[in-house]
Formats: structure tokens, sequence, C-alpha cells
């Protein structure tokens, strides 16, 4: 109880600090997001609007909602409650921003992806790291579901497990890309790439697909991407991840 009460002094003196002319109308938005971009370099803003507490701007950011004085000058990471109805009204905004955050299918960077799986209607892509564990326990659950075409797009998280970009070159330089990814999801090694020119045409495209990751707030593996475009990272056994597929919008 003593975080959200300092939480919400901070909120409230932060908003009783601002002048009584921020009004919604007079708030500078654009100096807002300018000032956040020179402060967190990289960081991909989709919306910025007036708060539910006045005198502070709410800001968008993927899957994240902060907050922020109306020049953009202070920057407030925390939430808000409403002490009368005891609710916290970031994590409600976070569930809607979760709802309506949608990547079109046809946007994916999908000409390197590794297909597998069944042949039936159902469709959906993974970005994987060939060295990260939860993809592994993942890859065993998608190879039952013999209804889902998978499509598995290499996103190697070369901060958290060195050397995953070139692992992942290889899979793609692979005569049989699916084969060399089985092996790499069971742990075995695959044979060093004799051709520098795949290996450095396969970086090229793994740099892509990083870049296409960052501008769509995909931070970590696995990420799940349905057909129609909604969004899901962390691991799902099969019965729960084909019910989330199937609960298309």
């Amino acid at each position: 109880m003593k975080q959200i009460y300092g939480i919400a002094f901070i909120l409230l003196f932060s908003a009783q600090s601002a002048s009584a002319e921020d009004t919604p109308s007079s708030l500078n938005f654009a100096n807002v997001e300018r000032t956040v971009h020179k402060a967190l370099p990289g960081t991909h803003i989709t919306s910025i609007q007036p708060s539910v507490l006045p005198g502070l701007v709410e800001i968008i950011a993927g899957p994240n909602v902060l907050y922020a004085d109306p020049t953009g000058h202070y920057l407030v990471v925390g939430s808000i409650y409403d002490m009368q109805t005891a609710t916290d009204l970031t994590a409600q905004r976070k569930r809607e921003v979760a709802q309506t955050a949608r990547i079109k299918w046809d946007d994916l960077p999908l000409e390197t992806a590794v297909k597998y799986g069944g042949q039936g209607p159902t469709k959906l892509a993974v970005f994987f790291d060939p060295d990260c564990p939860w993809c592994k326990r993942l890859h065993e659950q998608l190879s039952a579901l013999d209804d889902v075409e998978v499509y598995a797009i290499m996103y190697p998280v070369e901060s958290l497990h060195a050397g995953a970009k070139n692992k992942a070159a290889a899979i793609l330089c692979s005569s049989d890309p699916l084969q060399a990814l089985n092996r790499v999801m069971a742990g075995k090694d695959l044979p060093a790439v004799s051709d520098p020119t795949c290996l450095a045409r396969n970086n090229a495209a793994i740099d892509r697909i990083e870049a296409f990751a960052r501008s769509h707030d995909i931070h970590g593996t696995p990420t799940l991407i349905a057909p129609d475009g909604r969004v899901r990272p962390g691991f799902l056994q099969a019965k729960p991840l084909k019910a989330w597929l199937d609960a298309s919008s």
C-alpha cells in the first residue's frame, strides 16, 4: 500500500505543479514527442493525448503507457490509481492498448521465414531466436498442431544470446532450412556455412527483420502474430495457442 501512496503522491504533485493553463487544447504534443525521442532514442510512440489526470499527457509507446508534463521535461513511469473505485487506470489502459495492437499480415517479413506445420486454413507467424529456450518449447507445441501453417521468422536477440545471429543465418543458408531449424531446436549443432555470400545475404535479411521488429515494438522471443494482426509475446501450449488463434476478431 505504501507503494501505491508513493506513486499517487508523485502523480498528484506533478499535476499540481503544472500550470493551470495546460488545457488539452494548449498542450504541445509535438514538443513532448521531440523531447521524449531526444531523451529515449528509438522509442516508438504511437499516440500522445491528455491523460485522465489534469496536467499530464499520456504517451503510448508500444505496449507501454507513460506520462509526461506538458513540456516533456518530466517523464512519469508508474500507475495512476482511482482511489474512489480502487482501479489501476494505467493497467486498464495497457489492456486496451494490447487489444487494439495489430500488425498487418501482409507487412510481415516472411521472405525468409521457415515454413512448416499443417496445411490447414489457420496461419501463425512466430518471431524465433534459435537460442531462446522458450522458442524451443514452443517449437515442440507447434509441431503438434497439424492444422496450423507456421512461419518461423528468424529474430536472434544477440544481447541475450551471443552468436544467435550467425546460427539463424546458418539455418537459412541450409539446403533444408526446416531440418536445420529442427536440429537447432533439438539442441544440436549445425555445420559451418561454407558460402560467405549466402551468410552475408541472410545476415542482411535478419538485419531487416530486426529493424521491422523494433519499429513494431517486438523486443523478445517468441512473439506470436495471428492472421488478423493480433500480437502475443511469450510461450503458449498447443491447446490455448489454438484457442487464441481461433479467437480472431
